[in-house]
């Protein structure tokens, strides 16, 4: 049984990705694009910035750029099927369609939506969908015209976090390593990233690795040396993380991006 499927209309570079394993899990990660999704058969249960999300069949689903999401398949019985679609949506293609992106992340209940998500076959059937589903979205995601702001991180927090960055790309892997460029105890790298990334420094760290792993497979980089480059100990290990992550083994990405 095929579990997931990718497609890349070229158009605007949207992505599409259908998952269908009961079970499946992600770690901690995030997208650089709004993911807009349907549950077509089964339940999400996600975590999406710390908060439970809990989606069902005939839920649409919306996940902002860079918020941090974890999340597990089900089926409503046991050995029932799943099917979730998701786009990740460029801001540029958003722009150019002339549509607004929700206020937020969450999710809103429409079945039609998501029965006409089961098979968007072309790029032209991702966008007209895309398009119908954006507003239902927005309405159901507006946010609030007034609320407590939202906390904002002290100078020395985002120093830090900006130290933290810098040593990632400058290919720190180990939290110790991260801890000594940062010139922070280990607790006090634990305690600025659970609060305002929501990771652990461990599993911030592989998120990165694997973000990175992701866009080398998708230039083309033979799998074995991307897992090398990203600091997995052999390709069954990294393969097994990144189908974790993204729902797909680099593989299957690898075929894609031909």
């Amino acid at each position: 049984m095929i579990r997931t499927e990718i497609r890349r209309p070229r158009l605007f570079d949207l992505e599409q990705v259908r998952h269908r394993q009961p079970g499946q899990e992600w770690v901690p990660h995030w997208h650089d694009e709004w993911s807009i999704g349907a549950i077509v058969e089964g339940e999400c249960h996600c975590s999406v910035a710390g908060r439970p999300f809990h989606a069902r069949a005939g839920d649409l689903m919306a996940i902002g750029p860079g918020v941090v999401h974890t999340g597990a398949l089900a089926g409503r019985e046991r050995a029932s099927s799943v099917l979730v679609t998701m786009i990740y949506v460029p801001l540029d293609w958003l722009a150019q369609a002339g549509l607004a992106a929700p206020g937020r992340s969450g999710w809103a209940r429409s079945p039609a939506l998501c029965r006409a998500a089961r098979d968007l076959a072309t790029p032209e059937a991702a966008q007209a969908w895309l398009r119908r589903s954006l507003p239902v979205l927005g309405r159901a995601l507006r946010l609030p015209a007034s609320g407590p702001a939202e906390p904002l991180a002290s100078p020395a927090v985002r120093q830090l976090i900006a130290r933290v960055q810098s040593g990632v790309l400058g290919g720190i892997q180990t939290v110790s390593g991260l801890a000594r460029h940062c010139a922070v105890s280990r607790e006090r790298l634990h305690r600025v990233l659970t609060q305002w990334i929501g990771m652990t420094p461990t599993e911030y760290l592989l998120a990165v690795r694997l973000h990175r792993a992701k866009q080398l497979v998708s230039d083309g980089e033979p799998l074995a040396a991307v897992a090398a480059e990203c600091g997995f100990a052999d390709q069954a290990h990294f393969t097994r993380w990144f189908r974790r992550m993204f729902g797909y083994t680099p593989g299957d990405l690898a075929r894609f991006s031909r």
